[in-house]
């Protein structure tokens, strides 16, 4: 379990970098039309240089965060509803913040609103993607288990 919660926790910081940064310089063309590494109003507030650490120790700590709370989804007792209630609300809680922080979006209910409705969908969709895809295997691993038993039958006959 420790072992899971550090490889996860290291992907999480490696994705989380990478994200955060994609994610920024997708929102400047979006927005601005223009292929910047930082919001401008972090870089105005901390500098070119601390802006970039800021987003990326940021960008670390909300993949740590999401990639560490999969272990929700460890929890025997606990069922795939509950788990991905509790995962999405993690991030959630984690991403907001920190979208306001690195200027993303705007301190304003609405815009808050809209980004919290926009994660829940974007992680309905990936969850929705992944349900289908482990059913996908579930079956073709069902159906194999099938054949293998149907082949030992007809061998020891």
């Amino acid at each position: 379990m420790k072992k899971r919660l550090l490889v996860r926790l290291l992907a999480g910081l490696v994705s989380g970098v990478f994200l955060v940064h994609v994610i920024t310089l997708l929102v400047n063309y979006a927005s601005l039309g223009q292929h910047l590494v930082c919001m401008p109003e972090l870089t105005e507030k901390l500098g070119p240089d601390r802006a970039i650490v800021f987003q990326t120790i940021l960008g670390a700590i909300c993949g740590m965060v999401a990639h560490a709370g999969m272990c929700f989804f460890d929890i025997e007792k606990w069922s795939l509803l509950r788990a991905s209630v509790v995962h999405c609300a993690l991030i959630l809680i984690t991403f907001l913040p920190i979208g306001l922080q690195l200027y993303w979006f705007s301190f304003d209910l609405v815009a808050i609103l809209i980004m919290a409705f926009a994660i829940i969908l974007v992680y309905a969709l990936i969850w929705l993607i992944m349900y289908i895809a482990w059913k996908r295997d579930i079956r073709q691993m069902n159906r194999l288990a099938e054949e293998y038993k149907k082949s030992i039958d007809s061998g020891a006959e």
